[in-house]
């Protein structure tokens, strides 16, 4: 799944704009403050391309929201940006309930087969690296639906790399540039 070129194109006229307002406010700084802001920028532009449809967007747009409110009011202009900063995330619940359940049907097991055990290693192996996934992508602590958790993560990356594609044509045009 490769990103289009209308969303690269879109892409980059928001992640200009995020550039343009924090210009004034970069120039004299360090690098680190620098690098910071363009991040800023580019994860406001990848959120507001996917306008709030999606779990990680909403995650985004909700943390830069909390460090820097005026960037993403404008970014955001048009696609109702304070429902967007304003959504409240869901909480993660876990009942006690469940979890004396589950502590039960633990001590009730007895010895495995070899095929269990297997199964049981195969199950914690995914279990671990769903736990992965839900730490990368932003909003995906909340996603208890693996089937979500997935498609979520698609579109994600599918949005990284149009923000990679991007950047490496900027770096590839600033090359050029030089050389003549």
């Amino acid at each position: 799944m490769q990103p289009t070129s209308s969303m690269k194109e879109e892409f980059l006229k928001k992640w200009q704009m995020g550039l343009q307002i924090y210009r004034p406010l970069i120039d004299n700084t360090s690098v680190s403050e620098r690098r910071k802001a363009i991040k800023l920028s580019a994860d406001v532009a990848m959120a507001s391309l996917r306008r709030g449809t999606t779990c990680w967007s909403r995650a985004l747009i909700q943390k830069t929201a909390t460090e820097d409110n005026f960037l993403v009011r404008q970014m955001l202009s048009g696609i109702k940006a304070e429902t967007l900063m304003n959504k409240k995330l869901p909480k993660v619940m876990c009942h006690r309930k469940i979890v004396r359940r589950s502590k039960k049907i633990l001590m009730r097991r007895k010895s495995k087969s070899v095929s269990e055990e297997i199964a049981a290693k195969a199950r914690k192996l995914v279990k671990r690296k769903t736990q992965g996934l839900r730490n990368v992508v932003p909003g995906g602590e909340f996603m208890n639906n693996d089937v979500l958790l997935i498609q979520e993560t698609l579109d994600y990356i599918v949005s990284l790399q149009t923000q990679v594609n991007v950047m490496r044509s900027i770096v590839d045009a600033a090359e050029a540039g030089i050389e003549r």
